[in-house]
């Protein structure tokens, strides 16, 4: 099955759309960037620190709702919301957020807005390559049992390649490190959107950064400069621009993902 056969299953998976897909479809730029909007605050963080150029600039979110039917059939109109990055002449790149979720209904959301951007009217000539961006706590990336760790200070950004590749991809997968074979992810939305997405074969570029377990006050610099480099890779290989002093009202690093219900402050010893 090639791309585009790809492209036409996922986008009439879910019959549940059809009349959605009707009275709304998505515009894509050549590049897509999906954004989960975790309960820590980083996509939020991310979403709002990217930008067109030059500045100033127009960003306008719009809602968008995704009709599901759950297990027990009940229907759930959830939301998410889309917005174009343009510059003065052209739309560099279009950011998807999907809203925070719990599974099991995650996945059908996933799977819905991938059948939306699969579906999506593209602004350019070009199949967009979609960037996903991800802060993965400590204790949910594991090798061989244990927790994936490193000998340096600085935390690698870890880069997945899903699909077919694009300019855009191959400029991140230079930049960032291919995680071990051996790796392990049991943060669900990660899991969730990687298993979808290569059922799909859409071209994507999975960009994973993972929590520091430094001590608190240290954990917090690092978690911040996670994101400042997570946010300029993004930038600088879409043609848009990333405001690291955006990023310091809209983002304040918590112990909240991942610590299932413990203390705070466990969760950075893993």
């Amino acid at each position: 099955m090639d791309l585009e056969e790809n492209l036409e299953s996922l986008s009439l998976q879910n019959s549940d759309q059809s009349q959605s897909r009707e009275l709304w479809r998505m515009k894509v730029a050549s590049n897509v960037f999906f954004i989960y909007d975790d309960e820590d605050g980083f996509a939020n963080a991310i979403a709002q620190g990217l930008c067109p150029i030059p500045y100033p600039y127009s960003k306008v979110f719009e809602l968008f709702h995704l009709g599901l039917r759950e297990y027990d059939h009940k229907y759930l109109n959830l939301t998410g919301s889309v917005a174009q990055l343009r510059d003065e002449d052209n739309a560099k790149a279009t950011m998807v957020m999907l809203h925070h979720l719990e599974p099991p209904i995650l996945s059908h959301a996933i799977n819905a807005i991938l059948a939306k951007i699969a579906d999506a009217e593209h602004i350019s000539s070009t199949v967009p390559t979609i960037v996903a961006p991800f802060l993965v706590p400590a204790s949910k990336l594991k090798l061989e049992g244990g927790n994936l760790t490193t000998n340096s200070n600085k935390l690698p950004l870890y880069g997945i390649q899903v699909g077919p590749e694009t300019d855009v991809s191959r400029v991140i997968a230079a930049k960032t490190q291919k995680p071990p074979l051996s790796l392990q992810i049991h943060y669900e939305p990660l899991a969730c959107f990687l298993q979808i997405v290569r059922a799909a074969n859409l071209p994507t570029f999975i960009i994973v950064g993972q929590r520091s377990q430094s001590p608190f006050n240290q954990a917090l610099i690092e978690d911040l400069e996670t994101l400042y480099e997570i946010g300029e890779l993004m930038a600088s290989t879409t043609g848009t621009y990333f405001r690291r002093e955006q990023t310091k009202t809209n983002w304040i690093p918590t112990a909240k993902s991942g610590s299932g219900g413990r203390e705070p402050w466990r969760a950075f010893y893993g």
